[in-house]
């Protein structure tokens, strides 16, 4: 599967000119001109040269930075490996663009724009509410049924820490423990200190029930300082931050390196 996915990757995308940009901007709805004028900082799209989507459908990522520029991949709307697809190109615009971009984000914009596009063609689709589940699926009167999954970022975000949810916390020895906090709801990350985390997560679930803890590890208050120091820069309020799955992986990497 790599393979034919890189092979395609290879084959499919393409950096975007200024020129070729200008060009997209004539058949877009506005996003794309306010990038270009400097009203927004960046974009996310697609682009149909008309309805044949086996042969003429674009995903496409202009960015607005010190030069305006950009990236496209063509896709077919019918291919098995279409999301993975999907999620390949949003990781080549994320490295492109790492201070502008969420690997998720893209990922999620790109699959909200394809099922938008394919419920106006007349498609029935569907997201991972249904998927799975056994049955037949009819879509009356639709021309076909896609299936568009999105990617819940709490479960992704805990996914990178697996290997740590086994762990056993004694609060009777009032150790004191690091821990991630992730608030699905505005998207924020919490670094934070206690000798109970599982407490310290009730306590936040009184203010927001869907607030969860994604990882945690027994260390000295001083790693949450360092911590809290090297994304000050991603700091919205108090100790949370607004964090990326790159960022979470390297805080794992940090933690890892502390602990052998």
């Amino acid at each position: 599967m790599k393979s034919k996915i890189q092979e395609h990757i290879n084959e499919n995308c393409q950096y975007l000119s200024y020129e070729n940009i200008l060009q997209l901007d004539k058949h877009d709805n506005g996003p794309i001109n306010n990038v270009i004028n400097r009203l927004e900082k960046h974009c996310y799209g697609i682009w149909l040269l008309d309805d044949n989507l086996d042969e003429n459908y674009f995903l496409f990522y202009v960015n607005g930075g010190s030069e305006i520029s950009g990236l496209s991949c063509k896709l077919n709307i019918h291919n098995s490996l279409r999301n993975e697809l999907t999620f390949a190109f949003s990781k080549i615009v994320n490295d492109e663009y790492p201070a502008d971009t969420d690997l998720l984000e893209i990922f999620n914009t790109f699959q909200y724009h394809t099922r938008t596009v394919l419920e106006k063609l007349n498609y029935f689709t569907y997201g991972d509410e249904i998927a799975g589940k056994s049955g037949i699926l009819i879509a009356k009167d639709s021309v076909g049924i896609e299936h568009i999954p999105f990617i819940e970022k709490t479960e992704a975000f805990k996914s990178i820490y697996k290997e740590i949810h086994d762990q056993k916390i004694d609060v009777e020895n009032k150790e004191n423990w690091i821990y991630l906090m992730h608030n699905p709801r505005n998207g924020y990350t919490k670094i934070g200190r206690s000798i109970n985390p599982k407490k310290r997560e009730k306590t936040l679930q009184g203010e927001d029930p869907e607030t969860e803890i994604i990882a945690f590890w027994k260390e000295p208050r001083l790693v949450e300082s360092e911590l809290h120091r090297k994304y000050e820069a991603k700091r919205i309020r108090g100790e949370w931050f607004n964090l990326t799955i790159a960022d979470l992986i390297a805080i794992r990497e940090f933690m890892k390196d502390r602990q052998q």
